[in-house]
């Protein structure tokens, strides 16, 4: 990975005034969580979308918070306890494309402001593909390509179009872009329901 997150700024990521521009619950609905029952949040850093996930679930739904940074987990764990929520599942992730998350076990996943930092995408994305259940949902939310306000170098940043075709080169079918905010652009993809 050429540019990672430090651990260290964890807080960053809750600061609150990122509502006005990365608001969880509009990029969540994009998932309807509502009709699922197991997500994973890859990258999920301090829990920043897993936790409102963990909420929009219908009961016994449960979210994996995938990270390869123990230290994020201990947030994401912290603040769940705090929450009272008891069906997050923090993962650690030795490797970024390899995740002890069962086969076929999520209607759905969320990578969000990660996928800049995938490398080879290729082995990230058969990672995706392998936890989605046939018919499964992963949206996708990474920075613009262009320089905003908030976010990575532009240098690092990876184009909209690139993740569209690395996911449909990886077997995925490309659902459509979806609105997630000001700084950000959103790809659906689905992964095919066995013939």
């Amino acid at each position: 990975m050429a540019h990672t997150f430090d651990p260290r700024d964890a807080w960053r990521l809750l600061d609150e005034r990122r509502l006005s521009w990365h608001d969880p619950a509009r990029i969540l609905r994009h998932l309807e969580l509502e009709r699922c029952t197991a997500m994973a949040d890859v990258g999920c850093g301090p829990g920043w979308f897993t936790l409102p996930a963990a909420r929009a679930l219908p009961p016994g739904g449960v979210v994996y918070g995938i990270d390869i940074r123990e230290e994020m987990l201990d947030h994401l764990r912290r603040r769940a306890r705090e929450q009272g929520l008891d069906n997050v599942v923090p993962v650690l992730a030795e490797e970024e494309d390899e995740w002890p998350v069962p086969t076929e076990s999520c209607e759905a996943v969320l990578i969000a402001d990660v996928y800049h930092e995938v490398d080879p995408a290729s082995l990230f994305i058969g990672e995706v593909k392998r936890i989605l259940r046939p018919g499964g949902v992963c949206l996708v939310v990474d920075w613009k390509p262009e320089p905003t306000p908030e976010g990575p170098p532009p240098e690092v940043r990876v184009d909209p179009a690139d993740v569209a075709a690395e996911f449909t080169a990886g077997g995925f079918r490309f659902a459509g872009p979806c609105d997630v905010g000001p700084y950000s652009y959103g790809l659906k993809f689905v992964k095919p329901a066995r013939e």
